[in-house]
């Protein structure tokens, strides 16, 4: 018998001003996305992602604004968090100093996450991270 792949299911998909104030909220949505879909196993994850991915759109894009995009992948039962923005630039995976504030954000996405990566897309780029299915 033949199986056909099911289509991932968007929980959420919108785009916010490039603000810092839109981290907070795009935390919030993805925080009411998951529990409203019975989810909230992958909350804190997902929270921190999603935050992660954000400030990173927010902080280096240079845009008026960035989408976000959670998905459920049916067939593997995981959760997609995909954030796009309009420059083509890849994301820098650095290792900052060990006193550095800042620039570990792609590492919490890489501990948190079963892999992540990016995709260009007309305009710009989609950066997103997997979180794998909760047994």
């Amino acid at each position: 018998m033949a199986t056909t792949a099911t289509q991932p299911t968007s929980l959420i998909a919108f785009t916010l001003p490039s603000t810092p104030y839109s981290v907070r909220i795009a935390r919030f949505y993805v925080r009411a996305a998951l529990t409203y879909h019975k989810l909230g196993g992958y909350t804190e994850d997902a929270e921190t992602i999603t935050a992660e991915l954000a400030t990173n759109a927010i902080q280096h894009a240079n845009a008026e604004n960035f989408g976000l995009n959670l998905m459920r992948l049916e067939d593997s039962g995981a959760i997609a968090v995909i954030v796009t923005d309009p420059c083509p630039s890849p994301p820098l995976h650095r290792d900052p100093p060990d006193a550095a504030e800042h620039g570990r954000g792609l590492h919490i996405v890489a501990a948190l996450s079963a892999r992540w990566g990016w995709a260009p897309q007309n305009p710009g780029k989609a950066v997103y991270a997997i979180l794998p299915a909760q047994g």
